[in-house]
């Protein structure tokens, strides 16, 4: 029992507490969640300031620039505008009724958002919700369109690597890219089977949720991360969610996905030959192109900003591009692959806002 006087210790103590500083806990929350970003600039600022400039001068890469032909740059240009033109294709397939300007005006909207903005993800989901409900689709399409999209461009960001590298042992004759090959291609077999097995029904989706469910847990256990026990039931929701747009879709969105996946590719095959890096093989621009991408997708720097450039060059230049040509072909294409994403999104951004104004304008009462 306490002496006179004195009060029990309160593990409890609110925030507002006059014995504890308000701002401490605040603080600390915002000096965590500024870790991250403060790291990702540190690590762009010295790959772009110390680490390419030891491959290459800058100097060197514009005088390389400085030397495309007229056609390579139109071979490019088709290569940019293929690709920005196959962005509205997948959700087509996947959203039922949407027209090809509709979704065209939807990706390039929310990816100018995804890619300027801070919590762009977040910002984008949120924008694709409300341009497909202010185009009065119903919530069950928005969501089947939303889970079937990013299933598909995941599934196809891990096939494709795993397919270059399956492709390319064999090619090399190389006895360990042989028997990493063999690896590769039973891991896309497995990936492929797996997606066809949750589709069968609820209990296989369930079944195989849960498998993967505890797989991760083991893998994250060491890091004090779950367990993951909501997979399985997740999975089985998502497939009653999409089943009938996959049962007879699934072969347009595989193909509309691999396009635009792919004509991504066409614009750094276009900058490459632009530079002369004939001595470089479509599989080992397709295997340093795809696994540069994965790498990325880890978000150590906003939008892979410095990882891509520093890892697509250092696997071409390893695969026998000459220094300077390899910078060159690599900035010009992440240079393409943005600035056109920023214009066409900002032109799509004041037609959407322009369209929807007539919507958000007081109807006027009559007189």
């Amino acid at each position: 029992m306490p002496p006179p006087g004195s009060e029990p210790a309160d593990r409890t103590r609110p925030l507002n507490d006059p014995g504890q500083a308000p701002g401490d806990s605040v603080w600390k929350r915002r000096l965590r969640k500024s870790v991250g970003p403060v790291l990702g600039l540190i690590v762009v600022i010295a790959i772009f300031a110390a680490v390419i400039p030891r491959i290459t001068s800058y100097q060197a890469v514009l005088d390389a620039a400085a030397g495309i032909g007229w056609a390579d740059w139109l071979l490019i240009l088709a290569s940019v505008t293929a690709n920005v033109a196959t962005s509205g294709p997948p959700w087509m397939a996947a959203v039922p009724g949407l027209s090809y300007g509709r979704a065209m005006l939807m990706t390039q909207t929310t990816t100018l958002l995804t890619t300027v903005l801070p919590l762009g993800e977040a910002v984008g989901i949120a924008t694709q919700v409300k341009m497909l409900a202010g185009w009065r689709f119903r919530a069950h399409a928005i969501t089947a369109g939303l889970v079937l999209v990013t299933i598909w461009n995941q599934t196809v960001n891990v096939a494709i690597p795993i397919f270059s590298i399956a492709a390319l042992g064999p090619s090399k004759g190389n006895g360990y890219l042989l028997v990493v090959s063999a690896m590769a291609a039973v891991a896309l077999v497995v990936i492929i089977g797996a997606l066809v097995y949750a589709m069968r029904g609820d209990a296989a989706a369930e079944r195989l949720g849960d498998l993967a469910g505890r797989a991760m847990s083991a893998v994250a256990r060491p890091l004090r991360r779950g367990p993951f026990t909501s997979w399985g039931p997740r999975l089985v929701t998502q497939r009653r969610e999409t089943i009938d747009v996959v049962s007879g879709r699934w072969h347009w969105l595989t193909l509309a996905t691999l396009c635009n996946q792919l004509t991504l590719f066409g614009v750094l095959l276009a900058c490459l030959d632009s530079m002369g890096l004939h001595g470089i093989s479509t599989l080992e621009a397709l295997a340093a192109w795809s696994f540069t991408r994965l790498l990325a997708s880890v978000p150590i720097t906003p939008g892979g900003l410095g990882v891509t450039e520093l890892g697509m060059t250092a696997a071409l230049v390893g695969f026998g591009g000459g220094r300077t040509p390899v910078v060159t072909a690599v900035l010009l294409y992440r240079l393409l692959t943005f600035v056109p994403t920023i214009v066409v999104g900002a032109v799509c951004a004041l037609i959407w806002r322009y369209q929807e104004r007539p919507l958000r304008e007081p109807v006027p009462e009559d007189s």
